[in-house]
């Protein structure tokens, strides 16, 4: 079977493991602390603190926008339910947009109208790695006084007018989860626009307290209660070794994608689009048809594995207090019609030939 989905494992990454056992600092500490430098630097944005989940990027990003009882937040229905369920559990209130049904991105022109007093920010993922209209999007924001969050759980590596995703707006929230472009098994980033941001951001991952004053961190005042969402050495020293393959990953998504783009030629199959200021890492490469379940059947009896990924989250008994009755023809379309098929960088050459000729082949 050809997998949709692969975890690298770095060759080495047994003895760097044991390194950290050895060293008898195995919590946040000097792995962590170059790990969140490399990484900033990565994305070219200084202003980064390292997690130990995306969902917990999403809940800090949401906690400095104000997200609480009475406030609102735009958000997509298509997307990892970590993307919504931090507003759900900080008592907050999601507002539906409605999606691109081409790229599956949030659509700029369906957020103005949805925006009240009471919003306070729009969060909008990056679906497969392809970036939203960031600009639109932020534009909209700065109109109305709402901050913006994107969602890069996708898009590590993805460019938007020539920077790095995580450059843009006001917060960005990457994932590092096992299946991602670069994994630490599980942990996450955030990104934020100002210094100010991210020293508030460092100081509520563990418990409102700065790990680096000096002297008993426990004799500091907490002015804000915190979280435990740190990430440890463990698990920093394993992103430091998958920092070393990081470009190889993500360059290989992308020279699969051209291969897709260049060779299938099935018109019952509409392969994804982007913008030409966008450059998308590809963490998924979603193809759209007619029948889902009849290619991807046809898919599976050529050993070929596919899968929706993510599924609407408005649909969730969860979300039920937020449905308001308004059509979203965007998400109907997309979720009816999208798969995504294997594009990493764990892909021969043959296997990509296999999977070209399956989707050529498909007749239903």
């Amino acid at each position: 079977m050809i997998p949709l989905f692969k975890v690298h494992v770095p060759k080495d990454i047994g003895a760097k493991i044991q390194e950290v056992f050895d060293s008898g600092m195995i919590t946040e500490g000097a792995y962590s602390d170059r790990f969140e430098k490399d990484f900033g630097e990565f994305i070219q944005n200084e202003n980064v603190a390292l997690l130990n989940s995306g969902t917990s990027a999403l809940t800090l990003a949401y906690r400095l926008c104000g997200v609480g009882p009475g406030k609102e937040v735009i958000s997509s229905p298509m997307t990892c339910m970590a993307t919504n369920e931090p507003i759900i559990t900080m008592g907050g209130k999601i507002i539906w947009s409605d999606i691109d049904p081409v790229t599956g991105n949030i659509d700029p022109d369906s957020i103005e109208s949805l925006i009240t007093p009471n919003t306070v920010a729009i969060v909008a993922v990056h679906w497969a790695g392809t970036p939203f209209d960031i600009a639109k999007v932020n534009a909209i924001a700065k109109k109305h006084g709402v901050k913006v969050i994107e969602d890069a759980a996708h898009a590590l590596g993805s460019t938007y007018n020539g920077a790095p995703i995580g450059t843009h707006s006001d917060f960005v929230c990457y994932s590092f989860q096992a299946i991602k472009h670069l994994t630490t098994i599980d942990g996450g980033a955030l990104a934020c626009k100002t210094s100010e941001d991210a020293t508030l951001a460092r100081k509520l991952r563990w418990f409102g307290l700065d790990r680096k004053y000096v002297g008993s961190k426990w004799e500091q005042d907490i002015e804000h209660a915190g979280y435990k969402f740190h990430m440890n050495n463990v698990n920093a020293a394993i992103g430091l070794e998958q920092m070393k393959s990081i470009h190889h990953i993500i360059r290989e998504h992308k020279v699969n994608a051209r291969y897709y783009d260049e060779n299938i030629q099935n018109p019952k199959i509409r392969k994804p689009v982007q913008d030409s200021n966008s450059d998308s890492s590809y963490w998924l490469y979603t193809i759209r048809t007619d029948d889902r379940n009849a290619l991807k059947a046809h898919l599976l009896e050529r050993g070929i594995a596919s899968d929706v990924v993510h599924v609407r989250n408005d649909r969730y008994t969860a979300c039920k207090d937020f449905a308001d009755g308004r059509p979203l023809p965007g998400v109907d379309e997309f979720c009816d019609t999208m798969l995504c098929i294997p594009v990493g960088w764990w892909l021969t050459k043959s296997n990509l030939e296999v999977i070209v000729n399956a989707l050529n082949s498909y007749a239903r």
